[in-house]
Formats: structure tokens, sequence, C-alpha cells
């Protein structure tokens, strides 16, 4: 039996695509489809992005996804699978199960009235997806059969083929604030941020005081612990970390009882708002894994790396080598470039 993780490359967003050979056969797991782009990019989107390049794959092979997770519907991460939905002979065809927290799920969940403006539309054509005219992707997933799963929320424990999830993130009180109209995602344009490279590393944590997250469409992302042939992995999406902590507190872990897990996918991207030295003292990793080009949000944070470099022994793995170059001060390289490294992009279990 085997395990392999392809972290694709997703712009600035999260696409992961998990494969597990047994003897039952191949299952396909992908989590999240990163930004349009993803999918297909260029004029009229003739060229192939990682996740097409992914999924005809899979086609040769005669697989299919086999579980597919939405996590939250920032563009980041669901902007490639709308597009890949809208593809034909893509996920309309490929898809099997799906794990999507949408608006009518929540309100059906809190027994509060349907918000028909938060419905996400598959027919898109802008930087957006939560306003767009065309059908809904529930709708869709309704016309195509493709299994849909209750709500997600804290607290669960889920098997999905040779998978385990033990679910993080959202809880209850994320979930709670979403039921309103939800506010229109910024363009890219919009959220190009400075960053916090020019400072170094041994000034970067002077005086560090952590303030949590408060964007409420990441209350909502899907965080969770994956255990697959006693191998352990821990995928954050853009969740809260206050939740995340909270949770491992409730499954017994601690700084003296550390979780131990291969690799953890950091969440939102790096940004210092979701990555806490308090997390970080709960689990005991390899890696930690930034998915994103930095195009947007000046992400990830340097105070993020600098948190991870004080407070594990742990590798910081990249899908974009430029982010390195651009983090690293040149009287830094010495010491900090043998744990910061670019890598391919897949990881073997």
């Amino acid at each position: 039996m085997s395990t392999k993780v392809q972290v694709l490359r997703a712009n600035h967003g999260d696409c992961f695509l998990i494969t597990h050979d047994g003897t039952e056969g191949s299952f396909n797991l992908l989590i999240d489809g990163g930004s349009p782009a993803t999918f297909k990019h260029g004029a009229s989107a003739k060229h192939k992005g990682a996740l097409c390049t992914a999924l005809d794959e899979l086609k040769t092979k005669g697989q299919c996804i086999d579980l597919a997770i939405l996590t939250h519907i920032d563009n980041d991460h669901i902007g490639g699978i709308l597009k890949a939905f809208k593809a034909q002979g893509y996920l309309r065809e490929m898809v099997k199960s799906i794990w999507f927290n949408s608006s009518k799920l929540i309100t059906d969940y809190f027994d509060t009235p349907d918000i028909p403006e938060n419905a996400v539309r598959i027919d898109f054509d802008s930087a957006n997806t939560s306003t767009q005219q065309g059908k809904t992707l529930e709708a869709e997933l309704e016309k195509i059969g493709c299994h849909r799963a209750p709500l997600v929320v804290a607290g669960q424990t889920i098997n999905a083929g040779p998978f385990t999830f033990q679910i993080l993130s959202p809880n209850e009180a994320g979930l709670k604030k979403l039921l309103h109209i939800w506010p229109q995602e910024k363009t890219p344009a919009e959220t190009s941020g400075a960053n916090d490279y020019q400072i170094s590393f041994d000034n970067i944590l002077k005086e560090d005081c952590f303030e949590p997250d408060t964007s409420i469409p990441n209350g909502s992302s899907i965080a969770f612990i994956l255990n697959v042939d006693d191998i352990s992995m821990l995928f954050l999406g853009d969740a809260y970390d206050p939740v995340v902590v909270s949770e491992l507190h409730s499954l017994g872990y601690s700084s003296n009882n550390k979780l131990p897990v291969k690799f953890v996918k950091v969440s939102h991207h790096g940004s210092k708002y979701n990555t806490s030295r308090e997390f970080l003292n709960l689990v005991e990793s390899e890696c930690y894994i930034i998915s994103t080009n930095g195009a947007i949000h000046g992400l990830p944070d340097k105070k993020t790396i600098a948190r991870i470099l004080v407070e594990t022994n742990a590798f910081v793995l990249f899908n974009y080598e430029k982010i390195i170059k651009e983090l690293i001060l040149p009287h830094e390289e010495e010491r900090y470039t043998k744990r910061l490294l670019a890598f391919s992009g897949e990881i073997n279990f």
C-alpha cells in the first residue's frame, strides 16, 4: 500500500491531490482547487493548469475523484474546482462524493431561512464566485448524482475509503457568523499587500503578540487530521488558529503530548493571523507546507515562518521557490536556507 500527496501549484491558493493505492484499488482525494487558473488559464483558457493536468492523468488511468473537499468558498480554494465543473469531461463526470459547507447546509443546520444570495454559482466569468448568474453548484451536484455529505463540523470523525478524518474546524460559532448575506470577495488587485520580508528573523519576533484572524469566510474553513495506514497529516485550509487549538486540546493534545503528523499544511498560506506559537507547541511534525506564489495579501508572512523556525525543528516547504528568495535577507542565507526548502510538490509514503 502507498500514499502519494501532490501539492499542486495553485497560484495564491490551495490544491492537493492525494492518491492511496491499496488492495482494493486506488482512492483519489482532492482538497480544494486553487484559483480558476489552476485548472486552465490564458486567452480562451487554452493553457492547462496543474489541476487540469492532474485530472487528465487520472482519466488516462480510468480513475475518478472519489472525494472532493471544498474547505470554504474563497476563490483561491474553490475557483479551480468551479472551472473544472464547467468544463466538459472533468469534474461533472469524475467526482463521486463531495464535502461542501454551503450556505443552505448551514441555514438548514441552524433551522433558519435560506439565503439565496449566498449560493455559489458554477457559471462565472469574473474573478469572483459568489454573485454570478447561472446554475448553483448544489443544483449541478444534484443533477449529476454526486453524493453530498452533511454539514462538516468540528468534533466529527468521518471515514471515507481508506482515510479517517478528525474534523478540527469549523465550529458552530464560526458557522453562525455566516447566517447573513456574505460580503463579496475582493479581487487580487484589491488585496495585494505589503509584506514583512525586510525585517530580519532576529528582529521580527521581538514583542510578538498573536492576533487571530477575523475573516468570516475563513471561520467556516474545514480543517482536519487525515489518517491513513498509520500515517497522520494535518490540513488546515484557512482555519482559525484558536478553533484548531481548542479542538486539539479537546482531543487530549498538549505541549507534553503533541499530535504527531508527517506534515502540516499551514493555515491561510502562512498568514501571521492563523499560526500561533501555542498551536506550534501542540504538534510534532517533520515539515510545514506553505502553498502560495505570494501574489496577494503579502503572504506568507515572514513572522509565521519565524515562529515555525523558533518553536520547532521542522523544515518549511514551499511549492514556489521564489518565496524563499524573497523571504531571506542576504545575511540570513547561511543560517536559514537549510530549513527553508523548495520542493517538487510530491510526497510519497
